[in-house]
């Protein structure tokens, strides 16, 4: 799983072409199915600037994502994360379960 985490945090770095100290990626999936990014980063000046990857990363976030998934559940289902990159690499990754978002994506 750390792998995954390394990854998340290897595409976050390329993507990024300006100096960033803080990048925030609040993420919404459901396992295999779709998968959507809300990515900002705060620059050196503490302005906050959204970003978005190219199709190609946002599909191997994506890819990352539901492996991560995969790897947590049963155990520990989640819907909605978010993932915290720090420029010296420190990383957070926080988990949650939404029954109501499930239910709409069930029932679409």
């Amino acid at each position: 799983m750390a792998d995954l985490y390394k990854e998340l945090g290897n595409l976050i770095v390329e993507t990024i072409d300006d100096e960033w100290k803080k990048v925030v990626i609040k993420i919404t999936s459901s396992m295999n199915k779709m998968c959507i990014f809300d990515c900002s980063y705060s620059d050196n000046s503490e302005n906050i600037r959204k970003f978005s990857f190219d199709k190609m990363k946002g599909f191997l976030m994506g890819k990352n994502v539901f492996a991560l998934q995969a790897s947590m559940s049963p155990e520990h289902k989640w819907n909605k994360a978010i993932y915290t990159l720090e420029k010296d690499g420190h990383f957070d990754m926080t988990f949650e379960w939404d029954q109501a978002l499930q239910d709409e994506w069930d029932n679409a």
